[in-house]
């Protein structure tokens, strides 16, 4: 799957303009792995050799690009393209998302239908809920990964959050 998902990055990558001149055979030789499934800030990561000064950075200091799994599914495969280049680029030693970062990944299409990088975040963190805090006046839920012990107020009622698991909620 990650070795599909890969040849069609590269395939989209020869066509653009800021990928010209780029060995690509280098960057293909770069092992294509997964995150844990519980991870929910990250999309995807570049991770270097150890050792590997962060001013000179080449492909071949990259231990390892690791996407979500969550990626890999037919709804998300788009986005997962995008974030496969993003991470290539970090794979040619640009570490910082400075400007020039930024015009390479943004020569990349933008997922469709609103399958980007928020829905994919939103995505991950309700499936990560463990509890919804949830007002009982107004029905406002909020998805959270602890108890709130009723600590907290609803900002439109000021009631007091009531703790539900999220089996409950049906979420």
């Amino acid at each position: 799957m990650l070795r599909v998902l890969q040849d069609e990055v590269f395939e989209g990558m020869r066509s653009m303009e800021t990928w010209k001149g780029q060995d690509f055979s280098v960057l293909r030789k770069i092992p294509l792995g997964v995150l844990r499934k519980g991870t929910v800030r990250r999309h995807g990561v570049t991770r270097w050799v150890r050792g590997a000064r962060p001013d000179r950075l080449t492909p071949g200091e990259v231990r390892v690009i690791g996407l979500h799994p969550a990626l890999l599914s037919s709804e998300w495969w788009p986005y997962a393209g995008f974030v496969l280049h993003h991470e290539l680029i970090h794979a040619t030693g640009h570490r910082r998302h400075d400007t020039a970062f930024r015009a390479w990944e943004h020569a990349w299409p933008v997922p469709p239908n609103g399958k980007g990088a928020e829905a994919f975040a939103k995505m991950l963190h309700l499936a990560s809920a463990r509890w919804w805090w949830t007002c009982s006046s107004c029905d406002v839920k909020h998805p959270r990964q602890r108890r709130s012990n009723g600590r907290y107020a609803c900002r439109r009622c000021g009631a007091v959050l009531v703790d539900l698991p999220a089996e409950e909620v049906g979420a």
